[in-house]
C-alpha cells in the first residue's frame, strides 16, 4: 500500500516539477511517435490511437500549470497548431491524429485561466456523425457588456477539395468555460458559431497555411469572411473577393453588410 501511495505522489508531483522546456520535449516525443506509427513502414494503428491518447492525457495534465499557459512553446509550434487570445487568458492546442484519410481527424485541447487565477485544461467532445474533426489557428477576443468573449476560428479538412471554417464564441464563467455563447445574431435568430463549406481549391494559390477566411478589427470590433458561391464549376463552394462583416455592439456581433 505504501509503494503504491508513494507511486500516485511520485506522479503527480513530477507534473508539477517538470520546467515547460523538458514538458515541451517530452509533448514533441509523441507527436513523433504519432508520425511514426501513422505513415510508412512503422504504420500501427493500436500503437497510433495510445499515442494520441498519451499525447491527450498529457496536455490535459500539464496544462493545469499556470507556466505551461505562459509558455511560448517555440518548438512544439512548429508541429501542431497552437494558437492564444491576446489577453493570454485562453488557449486551444491542436494536433494531427493522422487517424483518417483524406477526411482528417484533429484533437484539440483547451486551457484557460479561471477568475481565481487557477489553469484549467479539458478536451471538448466531438461531434457524432462527423467525418472530420477541425483544429484551431486563430482566437481573437473582445470585451462584453459582463465579460470578455473569445471567437476561435477552425478549419476542417473533409476531403481532397472540402474544407469548412467556423468562428465559434466562448466565454470562460467563473472556471467554468461556457461554448454556448449565443453572441451572434443572423436572419434565423441568436447563434454561438458562424461558418461556410468552401472548396480548398478556390483558394490553393493563397500563400498563407492554414488559409485565413475569417478577419478581425480590434478597433472597430467588427469580424468579416468571403462570400462563397456554389456553382456547377465549383459546387462546394467558391470563395470571393466580396466579404459578409458582423460588427459587436456591446452584446451581439450583428451584420452590417
Amino acid at each position: 500500500m505504501r509503494l503504491v501511495i508513494f507511486a500516485i505522489l511520485f506522479a503527480a508531483g513530477s507534473v508539477f516539477t517538470q520546467t515547460p522546456a523538458s514538458v515541451e520535449r517530452e509533448l514533441l516525443g509523441h507527436l513523433e511517435n504519432i508520425s511514426k506509427y501513422g505513415y510508412g513502414d512503422s504504420r500501427n494503428y493500436e500503437r497510433l490511437e495510445k499515442e494520441n491518447e498519451i499525447l491527450r492525457r498529457k496536455l490535459t495534465r500539464y496544462g493545469r500549470r499556470i507556466d505551461i499557459l505562459r509558455y511560448r512553446f517555440p518548438k512544439l509550434k512548429e508541429k501542431m497548431f497552437i494558437t492564444t487570445s491576446d489577453d493570454g487568458r485562453l488557449r486551444i492546442y491542436s494536433w494531427d491524429t493522422i487517424s483518417g484519410g483524406s477526411a482528417q481527424w484533429f484533437e484539440n485541447v483547451f486551457q484557460y485561466r479561471g477568475r481565481y487565477r487557477t489553469v484549467h485544461a479539458l478536451t471538448p467532445e466531438s461531434s457524432e456523425g462527423n467525418v472530420c474533426q477541425p483544429f484551431y489557428h486563430q482566437i481573437f477576443d473582445v470585451g462584453a457588456v459582463d465579460r470578455r468573449i473569445y471567437l476561435a476560428n477552425s478549419t476542417a479538412i473533409c476531403s481532397t477539395s472540402l474544407a469548412v471554417q467556423n468562428l465559434s464564441i466562448f466565454r470562460i464563467d467563473g472556471e467554468k468555460l461556457n461554448s454556448n455563447v449565443k453572441a451572434i445574431r443572423t436572419k434565423s435568430g441568436l447563434t454561438n458559431s458562424i461558418g461556410f463549406q468552401y472548396d480548398f481549391f478556390s483558394v490553393v494559390n493563397r500563400p498563407e497555411r492554414p488559409i485565413k477566411l475569417f478577419f478581425f478589427d480590434e478597433t472597430k470590433r467588427e469580424f468579416r469572411f468571403p462570400v462563397v458561391i456554389e456553382d456547377e464549376k465549383t459546387p462546394q463552394g467558391r470563395v470571393t473577393d466580396k466579404f459578409i462583416t458582423y460588427r459587436f455592439n456591446g452584446e451581439y456581433f450583428l451584420k452590417i453588410r
